[in-house]
């Protein structure tokens, strides 16, 4: 891992912004993408922070990625809806069709919403936080670049997708759960490539020979001007069943059932692809659940029993080798609860940023001085 930086999360997403903005995108477009990589900042993820603004930036100059595109809702009933990204970001598109989604949920009880045809989200907290703020449970994923082989297999065939559930809580933490249905991303490939060392496990296969490997240097390569997407010619495996059926079940959600949503399979595997012209977009579909408890009960009942919930977990007897048990993100809700400012921010995914800012016209040095004017 790189060196980590202490930044002010406040003044990084009035970078994303500008950036975003430079680049073309509207105000509201660059406000949901400069909000979703500002939380992956402040909940303290290196990967779905500053340098997951490059999963953007790939499909942008490639010609993939439509900035100035208006997602339209296409299709709609009582209890759900269809959103056509029209090639703009993931980070766009889903946050509108969170939105809808949770006015539909606050008439109805529930709502479930569909996304096709958009680029990359970021981190799906990004968009379950949004009804978590109105006391709503929610569910949402998309899938991605097929980076990953079957439970057994050695071809690239499966997504590497992200999944957030968020459920509203009382006194105590809410209930998140905010985690990747597969063994690793891009981004790892990368930390294990710039710092020559090993995966956690022998978790990617050769393609040819089918034998597994933790080390990526013979299939890895970086792409150039970028620091956090790498490409490899090895995709990952499953290590246990369990998250292969996970992964699978997913791809039902953002593609299958979803009226429009693409297969991962039918997208390219090595993320330079994008960089090419007549590349579909990054994301084949997405889909976002919206549940309001409060039509089906005391909204009160369900915080009550969430609080209940998190202090028998934290209460449980913990092995002796056990400092504390966690619920799941506690660390990062923490950080975002404390609202400390301050993040942590890895050095080359800074050198890249700033040489983003350049590539549009921005210099960073210009965007310090105009912070620290307009906050004194």
């Amino acid at each position: 891992m790189s060196k980590l930086l202490k930044m002010n999360a406040d003044f990084l997403e009035f970078c994303y912004r500008r950036l975003w903005q430079a680049a073309g995108a509207s105000e509201s477009h660059a406000k949901a993408v400069a909000r979703n990589i500002s939380l992956g900042d402040r909940q303290g993820k290196l990967y779905q922070g500053m340098g997951v603004i490059e999963a953007l930036l790939i499909p942008l100059q490639g010609g993939i990625l439509d900035i100035k595109a208006e997602p339209i809702l296409e299709a709609e009933g009582p209890t759900w809806l269809v959103y056509n990204g029209m090639r703009s970001s993931g980070y766009y598109t889903i946050t509108k069709m969170t939105e809808l989604a949770i006015e539909k949920a606050r008439e109805y009880g529930i709502a479930i919403a569909f996304g096709h045809n958009h680029n990359d989200g970021g981190s799906f907290f990004g968009f379950t936080s949004l009804a978590l703020e109105q006391g709503m449970f929610a569910m949402a994923s998309n899938n991605s670049v097929p980076l990953s082989a079957p439970f057994g297999g050695m071809d690239f065939a499966m997504s590497v997708p992200p999944f957030d559930a968020a459920c509203p809580g009382g006194e105590e933490l809410p209930l998140v759960v905010s985690t990747k249905l597969c063994e690793g991303y891009d981004a790892d490939i990368t930390e294990a490539l710039i710092g020559e060392k090993k995966l956690k496990g022998k978790l990617i296969v050769d393609p040819n020979t089918g034998e597994l490997t933790d080390d990526v240097k013979p299939y890895a390569s970086l792409i150039e001007g970028y620091g956090r997407v790498s490409d490899c010619t090895a995709p990952w495996i499953f290590s246990n069943p369990r998250l292969y059926s996970l992964n699978i079940w997913n791809e039902v959600l953002t593609s299958i059932i979803n009226p429009k949503g693409v297969l991962c399979s039918d997208l390219p595997a090595i993320p330079s692809d994008f960089l090419k012209p007549g590349a579909p977009t990054t994301v084949g579909g997405s889909y976002i659940i919206v549940i309001d408890p409060s039509h089906f009960g005391p909204l009160a009942n369900v915080k009550a029993k969430s609080d209940k919930f998190v202090r028998t977990i934290k209460n449980t007897k913990k092995r002796p080798d056990v400092d504390e048990i966690y619920i799941p993100d506690e660390w990062g809700l923490k950080k975002i609860k404390a609202n400390d400012p301050i993040v942590d921010i890895m050095e080359d995914h800074l050198t890249a940023f700033k040489g983003f800012l350049n590539n549009y016209g921005v210099e960073y040095s210009d965007l310090e001085k105009e912070w620290n004017e307009n906050n004194k």
